[in-house]
């Protein structure tokens, strides 16, 4: 076996128990989302929400639909979420913002659904990542939630394990210069 293979086959397997690892969840409920369950992934100023169910947009165009949510406290947060939206319909615009309360605070586009027929070009499925920070004097409510363009027969959804990860930072603002 050359080097290069084993180790791309060491990175395969580091990959997979990465992502097993952030996947194992614990119940909390009988609520669509899940708390990680491996501790030591975050800290005692993170807070991990992932859904573990797919979560279906609305079929109207451009009506947003809450996929995964978390209420934190006053304070500086850093967001961060993922989630991989799927359409067997027409292609259309797909996107998915983070919103503080009722503030857009991050958002993505893409495009997915059948390539030959809509929109434009793309794919059945097409994972979205997406960033954003907020400052709040109190309690905020924090989501994600995704919609697109155009009127559907049917809806395009959100796969299983869509991930909200809130972090608190000391402060947001300029980087110190060194």
């Amino acid at each position: 076996m050359k080097k290069s293979t084993r180790l791309m086959t060491v990175l395969g397997i580091g990959g997979l128990l990465a992502g097993s690892l952030l996947t194992a969840s614990a119940s909390a409920g009988t609520g669509s989302t899940s708390v990680v369950a491996q501790p030591h992934l975050t800290t005692s100023q993170d807070v991990v929400r992932q859904t573990s169910s797919s979560v279906l947009l609305s079929a109207s165009g451009g009506v947003s639909t809450t996929v995964v949510s978390e209420t934190v406290s006053a304070g500086s947060w850093i967001l961060s979420a993922n989630a991989t939206l799927v359409s067997w319909e027409a292609s259309d615009y797909t996107r998915c913002s983070l919103y503080a309360g009722e503030t857009v605070v991050g958002g993505a586009t893409t495009m997915i659904g059948n390539n030959t027929t809509g929109a434009g070009s793309g794919v059945y499925a097409a994972t979205v990542s997406v960033q954003g920070a907020f400052s709040g004097t109190g309690p905020t409510t924090v989501s994600l939630r995704c919609a697109h363009d155009t009127t559907r027969n049917r809806a395009p959804y959100v796969d299983p394990q869509a991930t909200l990860w809130i972090h608190r930072s000391d402060s947001l603002g300029v980087a110190a210069k060194r």
